[in-house]
């Protein structure tokens, strides 16, 4: 059995969590939520840095045997440093999200749609110019409130016109010519159903293609033998713990029990 953690600025890393639990049903997981200090997209690198490592640190003491950095701007923002502190493997959520949409476009233009952390660190077009093979063309639009209003819960909160509004407003910024759009950022898939309105082509949840990637890195290392003999998941956040426990609870596990608060 695995012990894996994982971490979000709050409730975008459950699209992430879902998928890996799909590919590996029989693993622990802890999963940290930053929902005290979200939304991450529009901070400072370095204090988004400052976070990652404390959030990094939180999970290696809990003896996990890989972390997961199921966000985009704290792969952008952290990932190297996170790699170069501890000593287990750290995954990130870019490169998956890249090598999936040069896979799906046909036409080889490709639009992200992230946070303006992530736009401003060129999160995407730096991994895409180390592997994407010549003829390729992407575009980055940074889009400031679709991660607060996932976080907020706009649709019950405000009713569905108001978010309709707001991502068809972001998505009229994607050039007509681009033929797969990539959520840059893990809140996004929650709110697929709507971007597919707007956007009819291809859409790359990069959460799929980062449990195949922690699948291959689990298959190098021992697994350990839990004293619980029964897989589980440990919900923390650092803020609201209500809000957290009733979107998991809806989205991805009716059985949670508890959602920890633990402020780093």
């Amino acid at each position: 059995m695995y012990k894996i953690g994982i971490f979000d600025s709050g409730v975008g890393g459950l699209t992430v969590l879902k998928e890996i639990k799909k590919a590996t049903p029989t693993s622990s997981i802890i999963y940290y939520g930053d929902n005290g200090n979200a939304p991450y997209g529009d901070k400072q690198e370095e204090v988004i840095r400052t976070l990652c490592l404390k959030i990094g640190k939180f999970l290696y003491e809990k003896q996990v045997d890989v972390i997961v950095i199921a966000c985009n701007t704290a792969t952008a923002a952290a990932l190297k440093t996170l790699r170069a502190t501890f000593p287990i493997p750290i995954i990130g959520v870019i490169e998956p999200g890249v090598r999936a949409a040069l896979e799906v476009s046909e036409n080889k233009n490709i639009g992200v749609i992230l946070t303006p952390a992530s736009a401003k660190m060129n999160a995407y077009k730096k991994v895409f110019d180390k592997i994407a093979p010549e003829g390729y063309t992407i575009m980055e639009r940074g889009c400031k409130l679709i991660c607060p209003m996932v976080e907020g819960n706009w649709e019950v909160e405000y009713g569905t016109y108001m978010t309709d509004e707001l991502i068809k407003l972001y998505l009229e910024g994607i050039p007509s010519n681009v033929d797969t759009l990539v959520l840059g950022c893990t809140h996004y898939p929650i709110m697929q159903d709507t971007i597919s309105k707007y956007f009819t082509k291809n859409i790359v949840n990069p959460a799929n293609e980062t449990a195949n990637e922690l699948m291959k890195q689990l298959a190098q290392i021992k697994e350990k033998d839990l004293s619980t003999g029964e897989p589980t998941t440990e919900y923390i956040v650092s803020g609201n713990t209500e809000k957290f426990f009733d979107f998991a609870k809806n989205f991805i596990d009716k059985d949670i029990k508890e959602v920890k608060k633990i402020n780093l």
